[in-house]
């Protein structure tokens, strides 16, 4: 039986911590689903920088930003003419969910800007049904414009985290059907809607390419220690916590070294706080890295750490799990079920740097510790975590909510 078609509508495309979407639209290709990708934003580097999949995924990828205004502002225009009632009352819907406020007004008039766009290239390729992530207002409000479904996916912090302002509840109702990649998110989701729109909430994990992550078969030891944290330097990452569980271990005498991976509006304040500390010289700030880059700080690491006070189920953790690193989480959100404290991996009560310092402190000196944790953290990933297998049980999701293709 043919399957489903449908867009995925996606806020940056291709993008280096986003990896994920792009390797689960190859798997529902390779599955044999149609699926044309619409980018809100050009990628997140410059071609040179991207890999060539990355590079074969950009050059078939429709980017709404990359239009010139003159040329979006007509093909608006089009639109409007094509189907007044339609449009205007699209555009009433957009002023309608930025309220009174004038900064949000603008941002929702380019949203609704946006969706016209989006809406007229699904209609272009004869697809009715989009599904959104890091997208979804945009998605929402080309329903309203446009004779199309849409479901969109929740990753964690930034669509739960402020639930009025997101008009979450609003988004459930006008979904055909809501993803969530944790148990954990699906029930912050119940919270959020109204209870007829529970039946749309569904768990569906993601999952990697256990095979690209996959450990080194002789581990060269650390003189020092190396703790290796990756993600955005934002207030929810809380990487603070880590400093300062960093100069606790320093004061113990424990000479250990951390290298931080990513970049964002915390990163001059932790750099600051890191020397007011005294422990610069044992942090290393390596802003965001390439992917080969980033799998060699994996390899030389000893411990994998995050310290946020808000997160979904964070890939960068499984990829660490994956590659057998022993690895130091706050026990929040979707992490519990991801690591089970003790066997797979170590949780601390959030916020909490005692808890954080002992956890790390107890597989500093303990270096079979580490190993042990580290191949039960990657056989957990391999049951429970595959792309290849949480993908086919996504499709077969898709298959369940949308119709099949016309003859």
């Amino acid at each position: 039986m043919a399957k489903p078609r449908l867009v995925y509508l996606i806020g940056q495309f291709p993008a280096i911590n986003h990896g994920y979407l792009l390797a689960e639209v190859r798997e529902l290709r390779r599955l044999g689903f149609d699926v044309p990708v619409i980018s809100v934003s050009p990628p997140d580097r410059p071609s040179a920088q991207l890999s060539s999949i990355e590079r074969e995924e950009a050059a078939q990828t429709y980017y709404v930003k990359s239009l010139p205004p003159g040329h979006s502002a007509l093909l608006n225009l089009v639109e409007f003419l094509r189907s007044p009632l339609r449009y205007l009352n699209g555009l009433a819907f957009a002023l309608h969910l930025a309220g009174f406020h004038p900064e949000k007004r603008s941002y929702y008039l380019a949203y609704f800007a946006e969706a016209v766009l989006v809406g007229r290239r699904m209609r272009k390729l004869g697809i009715s049904h989009v599904h959104a992530s890091f997208s979804a207002t945009v998605a929402l409000i080309a329903a309203k414009v446009f004779l199309i479904s849409w479901s969109f996916g929740v990753y964690g912090y930034g669509e739960l985290h402020n639930p009025t302002a997101s008009h979450l509840r609003g988004r459930i109702a006008s979904a055909k059907f809501v993803r969530s990649i944790s148990r954990f998110g699906r029930d912050q989701l119940m919270f959020a809607c109204g209870g007829d729109d529970v039946p749309k909430l569904f768990y569906s994990p993601l999952g990697i390419d256990v095979a690209e992550f996959a450990p080194r078969a002789i581990q060269t030891a650390n003189a020092v220690p190396r703790l290796l944290c990756v993600g955005r330097l934002s207030p929810e990452k809380n990487q603070a916590l880590l400093l300062e569980s960093l100069a606790q271990l320093k004061s113990q005498g424990r000479a250990v070294q951390l290298h931080l991976i990513g970049d964002g509006p915390d990163r001059q304040r932790l750099e600051n706080y890191a020397n007011e500390l005294g422990i610069s010289s044992s942090v290393v700030f390596e802003g965001w890295l390439q992917q080969e880059q980033l799998m060699t700080r994996y390899h030389s690491a000893d411990i994998f750490v995050l310290s946020s006070l808000a997160e979904g189920i964070p890939m960068v953790l499984m990829e660490a799990m994956a590659l057998e690193k022993p690895c130091v989480a706050p026990r929040i959100a979707g992490i519990p079920e991801l690591i089970e404290h003790g066997i797979d991996g170590l949780l601390f009560a959030a916020a909490d740097r005692d808890d954080l310092t002992q956890c790390l402190s107890n597989l500093l000196q303990s270096p079979d510790a580490r190993r042990q944790m580290g191949k039960r953290a990657r056989e957990k990933v391999l049951r429970d975590y595959d792309v290849t297998r949480n993908t086919a049980r996504f499709a077969g999701l898709l298959e369940q909510q949308l119709p099949p293709p016309r003859a």
